[in-house]
């Protein structure tokens, strides 16, 4: 009977644990797509008002640690330095590195990579014009994830809890 009660719980806490993971990426990745706002808005002020190259703004970006893309962006300037290889190659190849190893959706994933193809070779104020395009991508994704997240995320851990005694009845 003690193994029986230990097993039940074990499966209770199980079921109630993989719906708190799932709601943990959810969130993960809604922090992500804010990361991905904020580097938007920061190329969009070193472009538009301190004038430097996208590679340059990239590397000041990469300063701050907290930015999950910071080391492919210190790669992504200095691949571009090297000359060898243009800007949308190195984007698509360093994006696609970081983004395999995130919760994103592939949907995301192309508020990133299309990065490249939505600046061409435009002036400055053509180009913050381009990243305010993509800009309003992201928080209208934000936006619509963060909605999904308040009703989903109480249902989630409702039907895990609700599975784990389920299970624990049927186990009895």
């Amino acid at each position: 009977m003690l193994v029986k009660l230990a097993g039940c719980i074990l499966v209770l806490t199980g079921c109630v644990g993989s719906a708190n993971a799932w709601c943990r990426e959810q969130k993960h990745r809604l922090l992500l797509l804010k990361q991905i706002r904020k580097i938007y808005e920061d190329m969009k002020y070193y472009i538009s008002y301190q004038r430097i190259t996208i590679p340059e703004a990239l590397l000041r970006i990469a300063e701050n640690k907290e930015i999950v893309f910071a080391e492919a962006f210190r790669e992504i300037y200095w691949e571009q330095k090297k000359g060898e290889t243009e800007f949308p190659l190195i984007w698509k190849e360093q994006m696609e590195k970081i983004l395999f190893r995130t919760p994103l959706h592939r949907q995301e994933w192309r508020l990133l990579l299309d990065f490249p193809s939505c600046l061409g070779f435009m002036k400055e104020n053509a180009q913050a014009g381009a990243l305010d395009e993509l800009l309003r991508a992201v928080i209208q994704r934000i936006t619509e994830l963060e909605a999904e997240q308040k009703s989903k995320n109480k249902m989630v851990m409702s039907l895990g809890l609700a599975g784990g005694i389920l299970v624990t009845i049927l186990l009895l």
